[in-house]
């Protein structure tokens, strides 16, 4: 059998099918690469959170040792103490 001559039009054809293979492929590949930097970002906020929540639970314990149960008016930069109210004995 005989080998015979694409035309140029079918080898452009060819060529733009190559191409975009080789373009959806590196966009495939960026994607899996930006899934695994977002997984390593992921994975520091959670870490970063559980370290904050830490943070914010040993700095009300101290709060609560130092002024007793109550709330803050950042605002004014005051602590504002509970009051417990009496069984009312009839």
């Amino acid at each position: 059998m005989e080998n015979k001559k694409l035309t140029q039009e079918e080898l452009q054809q060819i060529k733009d099918v190559q191409a975009k293979s080789q373009a959806v492929t590196s966009e495939l590949g960026q994607i899996e690469l930006l899934k695994l930097q977002l997984k390593t970002r992921r994975k520091n906020a959670e870490d970063f959170l559980e370290e904050l929540s830490k943070e914010e639970k040993a700095l009300a314990e101290s709060l609560e040792a130092a002024y007793g149960k109550g709330s803050i008016d950042l605002e004014k930069g005051e602590f504002i103490a509970y009051v417990e109210q009496a069984e009312v004995v009839e």
